[in-house]
Order: C-alpha cells, then structure tokens, then sequence
C-alpha cells in the first residue's frame, strides 16, 4: 500500500483548465488595446485567416500563404502599435478560445444557439393577419 493521499474526485475543485480558459478573452482584451493592432485583428488579419481556411482545400500553396501573411499583419500591430509580444506566443490556444467566444456570442445574438436560463422562443408561421 502507498503513503500517497487518496485522490479527490474530479468535480471536488474547479478545474485549473476551465479556470484558465474562462480568463483568456480578458487577457486577450488585455493584449490588444491599440485601436490600430485592433484593427488589423479584426478587419485585416483574422478575414485573411478565416478565408485561407475556407481556401484551403482548392488552393492550398495560396490558403498557406494569405495565413501565413494574415498572422504577419497581426504580429506587425503587436510589434509596431501594442509594443508587446503576440498573445499565440503566451497562450497558443487562445486564437482557438477567442473564435469560440465570438462564435458563441454570434449564434446568442442570432438566437440559433439559446442563452442558459432563457426559454427558446419558436414562432409559429410567419405571415401576418391582414
């Protein structure tokens, strides 16, 4: 028999990952207050991304290399603007995190994916009575 103590069960304390990745969008928030970094995020470098990657399976060399260009703009902002190092070098899943949490507040908005504790409203026909 081992001196070791008995192992808690898994849900006695609050997982380090969950903990972890519930904080990453703040951080990320953090990492990028430079209207100009932001902007080269949101409106330059994940577009690029998001279009290397529908992209990819009819054109990969053209896919690898509008990603590869995309992450440059975004490392450039961090670089030149923020003045810090690029949160994928800190945290390498948070790209995957922060497009999970824009998904997710996407499909909360459009009501395809319901908010908790809110009932899912389904309309009935969509003409109007005259």
């Amino acid at each position: 028999m081992s001196d070791s103590p008995p192992h808690a069960p898994p849900h006695s304390a609050p997982s380090t990952v969950q903990t972890s990745l519930a904080g990453m969008p703040s951080r990320y928030r953090q990492d990028h207050t430079n209207p100009v970094n932001h902007f080269l995020h949101v409106g330059v470098g994940w577009p690029m991304a998001a279009i290397a990657v529908i992209l990819l399976p009819f054109r990969p060399l053209w896919a690898l290399g509008l990603f590869a260009s995309a992450y440059a703009i975004m490392f450039f902002g961090h670089f030149v603007f923020e003045r810090n190092i690029p949160t994928i070098f800190k945290e390498p899943t948070t790209p995957f995190v922060v497009a999970f949490s824009v998904i997710r507040k996407l499909l909360h908005a459009t009501r395809i994916l319901p908010v908790r504790g809110q009932p899912v409203r389904v309309r009935h026909g969509s003409h109007r009575e005259h």
